[in-house]
């Protein structure tokens, strides 16, 4: 999200109606994300809001996009608020206490584990892998296991970092879940292809993903993480995002205090519902922002998590998407070694780990030229002149003499070989349905090509099923919503006044059945009364009783007949 969406969503959200924002405050606190159907949202009660108020506000947040709808089957709808709009609600409804800190001194806290490299170093290398070497499938589409073990060598990312989260994809049995996430990764921002038996690199989105900054790289893998990782729990993405909050700074620790997410402002009488998410859940998400390089991971004298962010989370979140601005200086070594510093554009920084060998990811990433790298190279289709011409290019102190005469002879060896091929690049995507399949054409292989917003372009499964299904934007009339005032006498909505006690249980039963509120006189003072259930023998009302002049929480009461006397049926 960048800055200029950040604010106009803020805008969006204080535009809100009270009503709206009432209702999408309570849905966002019961449900986070995660996808709720009618059932659901008619379980929840709004105060001070009948259910056709809420309804109304209910199609008006859809309307505005701040709901959607997708097709469940039989006519039944799923809703969820889109992921886009949940840092927003974070910062515009979530507490302000959203994480302890302050009195953690660094003396108390033990380091358990320091973030690694980056997963986006991780996707890099795989890149740079997939471009010097053939990875071939198997039959049924997977990678054969010495290509699994080779890409598992270029990853930082452990297993123990994935394995938390119970990730879910197809031949788990042959893919480690550090493995799995990072091929998910490269399929889903369309980074490679399955074709023609093998992966080939997707020319057109790599060079699109190499021209970005690694900021804006970073910030797209943790949304993409953020929407298909999080295990199917409101209050799980709750969690995920309060770490998140803009509150946070980089470089400081705070602990990972457990913050259950009320399902709703409790009435009087009613206890929150709130569940508390379990340290291990928590962990697990911590792990695997260590492994991928947004946090270190470390534990305090009680044994409680803490966390510290590398980065702010608001800096991370809401970057811009620009491009990679830096130098291109690198620095080649009489000893062969290339020292890239950071600040180098990861399209160049590519460049030289397709003909080098990788030595060290660190703040400087180190890479070696040896006669094999460029033999490798030739192989790929990178000849020696070329290679001798980039690093002349790029080199910012010069190519030392050695150096440049070892590329000279190396040249002359790659020439008598006569080895060359096309680089591994596919040069188009397949059709947007396009699949693989084994010979019986049942096991289908699970990376799809596909647009980023496609639920299964990636190899793992989102735990969310309404990323899966078909949307849904057909709206209902809100005119239908509202009750038809021609059963209804006139007075019952026009008047404040006293009835016999018959007809004032038949308006309770009334504005029961419409989903409506009433104005009733409780001890002298008029109070509005929202019905939610009749109980028999004797009869009795149950509902939520408000002071219309207050700002404090409704009760939960039972009326019995002759406990008020005036009344009025409200219909908005």
């Amino acid at each position: 999200m960048t800055r200029q969406q950040d604010m106009a969503d803020t805008m969006s959200l204080e535009r809100l109606l009270p009503k709206e924002r009432s209702v999408l405050h309570h849905i966002w606190r019961r449900f986070a994300g995660q996808g709720f159907d009618d059932d659901k949202l008619r379980s929840l009660r709004f105060p001070r809001l009948s259910g056709v108020e809420a309804q109304l506000a209910f199609i008006s947040l859809r309307q505005q996009g701040w709901v959607r709808a997708v097709k469940r089957g039989w006519g039944e709808r799923l809703y969820f608020i889109p992921f886009d709009k949940l840092q927003i609600l974070q910062e515009g409804c979530g507490p302000v206490e959203s994480i302890e800190t302050g009195s953690i001194p660094p003396a108390s806290v033990r380091l358990q584990q320091e973030a690694r490299s980056g997963v986006a170093i991780d996707m890099f290398n795989v890149l740079a892998y997939m471009a010097k070497n053939r990875v071939s499938l198997t039959t049924k589409g997977i990678l054969h296991k010495k290509y699994i073990q080779k890409l598992g060598g270029e990853i930082a990312l452990t297993p123990y970092d994935v394995e938390g989260l119970a990730l879910h994809y197809d031949h788990a049995d042959a893919y480690p879940p550090h493995v799995a996430m990072v091929l998910d990764l490269l399929f889903t921002f369309e980074l490679v292809a399955a074709d023609q038996g093998e992966l080939k690199l997707n020319r057109t989105a790599l060079r699109r993903w190499l021209m970005l900054s690694r900021e804006a790289l970073d910030r797209f893998v943790l949304l993409h993480m953020m929407e298909r990782y999080i295990p199917n729990s409101a209050g799980f993405q709750h969690w995920t995002w309060r770490i998140c909050h803009s509150s946070l700074s980089g470089g400081v620790w705070y602990r990972a205090r457990q913050m259950p997410a009320a399902v709703s402002e409790p009435l009087e009488g009613r206890a929150s519902t709130g569940k508390e998410l379990l340290p291990e859940e928590a962990a697990s998400w911590l792990r695997l922002l260590t492994g991928c390089g947004y946090t270190d991971l470390g534990i305090d004298d009680d044994g409680q998590f803490l966390f510290r962010w590398r980065v702010a989370p608001s800096s991370l979140l809401n970057g811009s998407e620009g491009a990679d601005t830096g130098s291109s200086g690198l620095f080649i070594q009489p000893d062969f070694d290339i020292l890239i510093p950071p600040d180098v554009p990861n399209s160049v920084k590519f460049q030289a780990a397709c003909c080098t060998d990788r030595i060290l990811d660190d703040v400087m990433t180190v890479y070696r030229l040896t006669r094999d790298s460029v033999m490798q190279a030739a192989k790929a289709g990178m000849d020696p002149e070329g290679i001798v011409a980039f690093f002349t290019k790029h080199a910012a102190a010069g190519m030392p003499e050695n150096v440049q005469a070892a590329l000279c002879q190396w040249g002359k060896e790659v020439d008598r070989a006569g080895q060359n091929e096309p680089l591994r690049y596919a040069e188009a995507p397949p059709e947007e349905d396009a699949e693989l399949a084994g010979p019986d054409g049942d096991d289908r292989y699970p990376m799809q090509w596909g647009n980023r917003s496609r639920p299964f372009c990636g190899l793992i499964r989102p735990a969310r099923s309404e990323l899966a299904l078909e949307p849904d934007d057909t709206l209902p009339d809100p005119s239908s919503i509202i009750p038809d005032l021609n059963r209804i006498p006139v007075m019952w909505t026009r008047d404040w006044r006293s009835y016999h006690g018959s007809t004032a249980k038949q308006m309770m039963e009334q504005a029961l059945e419409l989903s409506a509120k009433l104005e009733i006189a409780v001890d002298g003072s008029r109070m509005e009364f929202i019905p939610f259930q009749i109980l028999r023998q004797p009869w009795k009302i149950s509902g939520a009783l408000y002071d219309p002049d207050s700002d404090k929480t409704g009760a939960i009461v039972e009326l019995g007949e002759g406990e008020w006397r005036e009344m009025r049926l409200v219909i908005p």
